[in-house]
């Protein structure tokens, strides 16, 4: 983490993928807490219709939009923008979820300077879902210029849009064996040729992930979320 402080400025978007239990909420949160020590500001996007231990707990003294807010006071640097579903159907639910992370995705656009954390890559950009892949491409695309950084989360690298790959500066990835996976992590750069990243995942444990420094002339290394 102190090595990503060192390297990772505002502006600069970062990718998570591990499958569901490796840790990525956890590494996801330890990020953010770099740009909060830098003197940023950081909304985490949840998608969940329940309440869920893992956020709550990793998320411990955040404090819970339910709506976003176009005006907020200083204080407010710590946002989890998690609308309230949980009296709502199915329809109703995704419906209310558009509303909410639609207009904070149109505000951050304009304003930029916030980093925004993802928390449910698929869930967010597939049309099937929220539909905001054309929203966040963007946003990938012009936020540098507006020092705005994207963290996004996925389970799989094959789960979100290519633009994810070619725009971050740092990528952290568990284990796959999938071929689909590969073939994008390939889009990653870096010092690392396709097939060593390759082989470097597929000997991961469960709570590892390879963190790869696209931009830095740096060797990809290890992380364990449980360490």
């Amino acid at each position: 983490m102190r090595r990503l402080a060192s390297s990772w400025r505002q502006g600069e978007h970062v990718f998570i993928s591990g499958s569901t239990g490796s840790g990525k909420t956890v590494l996801g949160r330890h990020i953010d807490q770099i740009r909060l020590n830098a003197g940023g500001s950081v909304v985490v996007f949840i998608a969940k219709m329940r309440p869920d231990k893992t956020i709550l707990e990793d998320y411990r003294g955040w404090t819970r939009w339910k709506r976003w807010k176009r005006y907020h006071t200083a204080s407010e640097n710590r946002i989890l923008l998690w609308p309230d579903t949980s009296r709502m159907k199915l329809r109703d639910a995704l419906a209310h979820q558009r509303e909410v992370f639609g207009e904070a995705l149109e505000t951050l656009g304009k304003i930029g300077t916030w980093t925004l954390d993802i928390d449910e890559g698929l869930y967010t950009t597939h049309p099937s879902f929220l539909g905001f892949a054309q929203e966040v491409a963007m946003l990938h695309a012009l936020g540098r210029a507006s020092n705005l950084t994207i963290i996004t989360k996925a389970q799989r690298p094959s789960h979100i849009p290519l633009i994810v790959y070619s725009s971050a500066s740092h990528a952290f990835i568990g284990r796959t064996q999938e071929r689909t996976d590969i073939q994008r992590l390939s889009e990653l750069g870096g010092r690392e040729s396709s097939k060593s990243l390759q082989n470097m995942i597929s000997s991961q444990g469960r709570h590892d992930f390879l963190w790869v420094p696209v931009a830095p002339d740096w060797p990809a290394e290890n992380v364990n979320t449980r360490k």
